[in-house]
C-alpha cells in the first residue's frame, strides 16, 4: 500500500510536529496524554450533557441555584484535602522506587484518614457558618447550600484517591470516577427525580449530586484498595505525618489561590445578580472549559519530565521540552477556541432559550484561557523546581485582582463584567508566571521562540 502523501502546505505544517514527536520525552508525554485526553473528552461530553439536561429540567433560576452551590462544593472539596491529593504524587513514587513499603503504607492510610477528618471539619465549619448567616443569605440558597456542604467530604476524598491512583500510574482508576462516573450518575439520579416528581429543583439536584458523589467514592475506594493490595507488599504502616503535612500545606495555598482565581466570579455573581443570570454564566463557563482539556491532558504527563530534566541539570533540554509542550497545548487550544466562538451560541441554545445571551461571555472568557495556553503549564514547572512560592505569588495577585475587578465591574456591567474580570486576571497571571520562569530558571515559556541567553547558561533556581 502506498504511503499517504500530504499536500505541500500540509507537509510544511506536519513536518515540525512529527519531528517533535520523534523525541523520546515528548513522545512519551503525548502518547500518555492521549489516554488522559480520551477520558477527559468523554467526561466533557457527559458533563456537558448533564449540565444541558439539568438546565432543561430545572429552568434558568433553579439551575442557577444548583450551579452556585456546586461551585462551593468544588472549592471546599479541593481545599479540604490540604494538599494531600497532590503531595501523594511526590511521595508514593519515591517510596515505591526505594521499596520503603512501611512508609508507603503509612502515607496511603494517613492520606485517607486525614482527608476524611479535614473534609468533615470543612463540612462542620460550613454548616455552622450557614446557621449563623442564614438570615443574610437569600432563602433559595440556604437548604441547597446545607446539602452541598455534606457533599464536601466525599468530593475531597475522591480528589485524594485520584491523586493516589495517578501516583501509581493507574490513569483509568484516577480519572474515570470523577470525570465519567460521577457526572453520569448525576444525570441518572436527576432524571429519575424529574420523571418521578415531574420537576427538578436546585435542592433536589444537589441531593442527587450528593448521592452520586457517595456512590462514586465507594466504588473508587473499593477498586483502588483492591488493586493496591495486589500490587504493594503488605507492611506495617510507618507514619511521617509532620513531614507529609509540611510538604502538603504549601500546595494548599497554590491550589486555593488558583480556585479563587477561577471561581470568585460565580461566587460574587451570586451576591449581585439573580440565580437565573448565575445559571447563564455557569453554562457559558462549562462550554469555555472545553478549551482547557488539552492543557490538562498534556500537563498531567509533562510534570514528571519537568522534575527529571531539572534534576539532571539539562537546561537546554528543559527549554526545548517546555517550548515543544507549549506547541502541543496552544495550537489545538486555539483551534478549539475558534470552534467555540463559531458555534458557542448554538451550543448555549441546548441549555434553553434563556441561555443564548451568554454567547458574548464566551468571547471574553476565551481570551484569558488562550493567554494561559500560550505559556503552557509553567506553574507546574515552577512547583517541580522548588519555586512554588512564585506560583503562589502569581495566583495570589491574580485572585486579588479578580475580586477587585468583579466588585467594580459586576455592579456596572453584570455578567460581561465578571467575564472581563476573569479574563484580565488570567492574562495577568500568565504574564507574571512567564516572568518568574524567565528570571528564576532562565527558561522562555512562550508559544513563539524569543531570544534568550546563550545555550547552556542556567540561571539559579531561586533569586532570593
Amino acid at each position: 500500500m502506498n504511503a499517504l502523501v500530504l499536500p505541500q502546505p500540509l507537509q510544511r505544517i506536519a513536518a515540525p510536529i512529527l519531528a517533535r514527536l520523534s523525541k523520546g520525552d515528548l513522545a512519551e508525554v503525548v502518547k500518555g496524554a492521549a489516554m488522559v485526553m480520551g477520558i477527559r473528552i468523554g467526561g466533557a461530553a457527559i458533563a456537558l450533557l448533564s449540565q444541558i439536561l439539568l438546565a432543561r429540567w430545572m429552568g434558568a433560576f433553579e439551575y442557577g441555584v444548583f450551579a452556585y452551590v456546586w461551585v462551593w462544593v468544588i472549592i471546599l472539596g479541593i481545599l479540604a484535602p490540604m494538599g494531600f491529593g497532590t503531595s501523594t504524587l511526590r511521595f508514593v513514587p519515591d517510596y515505591r522506587v526505594k521499596e520503603k513499603w512501611r512508609r508507603l503504607a503509612g502515607i496511603l492510610d494517613a492520606s485517607w484518614q486525614m482527608v476524611l477528618v479535614f473534609g468533615l471539619a470543612a463540612m462542620g465549619i460550613g454548616l455552622m457558618a450557614l446557621a449563623i448567616l442564614h438570615n443574610v443569605i437569600a432563602p433559595y440558597y440556604v437548604w441547597p447550600l446545607a446539602i452541598a456542604l455534606v457533599c464536601v467530604p466525599a468530593f475531597a476524598l475522591t480528589d485524594t484517591l485520584e491523586g493516589t491512583a495517578r501516583a501509581f500510574g493507574w490513569v483509568n482508576l484516577a480519572y474515570l470516577p470523577a470525570y465519567i462516573i460521577r457526572p453520569a450518575s448525576i444525570i441518572v439520579i436527576g432524571g429519575i427525580i424529574y420523571l418521578t416528581m415531574g420537576k427538578l429543583t436546585g435542592l433536589a439536584a444537589v441531593s442527587g449530586a450528593l448521592c452520586a458523589s457517595l456512590l462514586t467514592l465507594a466504588g473508587q475506594r473499593f477498586l483502588l484498595s483492591r488493586r493496591i493490595r495486589t500490587t504493594v507488599p503488605e507492611a506495617k504502616p510507618l507514619r511521617h505525618t509532620k513531614r507529609w503535612i509540611m510538604a502538603s500545606l504549601p500546595l494548599v495555598l497554590t491550589e486555593g489561590l488558583y480556585l479563587a482565581l477561577l471561581n470568585c466570579d460565580i461566587v460574587l455573581l451570586g451576591v449581585f445578580v439573580s440565580p437565573a443570570e448565575v445559571g447563564i454564566y455557569f453554562a457559558a463557563t462549562r462550554i469555555v472549559n472545553l478549551v482547557t482539556f488539552i492543557y490538562f491532558a498534556v500537563a498531567a504527563l509533562a510534570v514528571p519530565k519537568f522534575s527529571e530534566l531539572h534534576a539532571k541539570g539539562d537546561h537546554d533540554g528543559l527549554q526545548d521540552f517546555v517550548h515543544n509542550i507549549i506547541q502541543w497545548i496552544f495550537w489545538p487550544t486555539l483551534a478549539t477556541a475558534l470552534f467555540i466562538l463559531l458555534f458557542g451560541k448554538f451550543a448555549l441554545g441546548f441549555f434553553g432559550a434563556d441561555f443564548a445571551s451568554g454567547s458574548v461571555l464566551l468571547a471574553i472568557l476565551v481570551i484569558g484561557f488562550l493567554a494561559r495556553a500560550s505559556t503552557g503549564p509553567i506553574e507546574y514547572l515552577l512547583n517541580m523546581t522548588g519555586n512554588q512560592n512564585a506560583t503562589a505569588a502569581a495566583y495570589g495577585a491574580a485572585a486579588v485582582l479578580n475580586i477587585i475587578l468583579n466588585l467594580v465591574l459586576v455592579p456596572r456591567f453584570g455578567l460581561e463584567g465578571a467575564a472581563a474580570a476573569t479574563a484580565i486576571s488570567l492574562v495577568m497571571a500568565s504574564i507574571w508566571l512567564f516572568i518568574s520562569v524567565r528570571l528564576r530558571l532562565n527558561i522562555i515559556a512562550f508559544v513563539f521562540r524569543l531570544s534568550r541567553s546563550a545555550p547552556g547558561t542556567q540561571a539559579p533556581t531561586k533569586i532570593l
